[in-house]
């Protein structure tokens, strides 16, 4: 468990390669904040990663919108903690 205690916001988390990414990080212990702007699909993302039995959390929101970013990142903090690992 690479990344046990550590908290990861994974951006275009609901599909392809966004979702695995969030659930090789839930793999390896992360609490992982799941960003996209598709919030529908965004819960079967948490319902993939849920089973591996780690905290998640969902947070729709548009990152082409900065305040829209930064009201994401107040809830990540506030839900999880600070971000360690963010995506890129």
């Amino acid at each position: 468990m690479r990344f046990k205690d550590k908290v990861v916001l994974v951006t275009g988390a609901a599909r392809g390669i966004g979702q695995e990414i969030a659930t090789k990080f839930a793999v390896e212990g992360a609490s992982v904040a799941l960003n996209d702007i598709n919030s529908s699909l965004l819960k079967d993302t948490i319902i993939h990663s849920g089973e591996i039995g780690n905290r998640l959390l969902a947070v729709p929101a548009d990152v082409s919108n900065e305040a829209a970013v930064a009201e994401m990142i107040r809830i990540v903090e506030e839900e999880i903690g600070p971000v360690d690992i963010p995506s890129k």
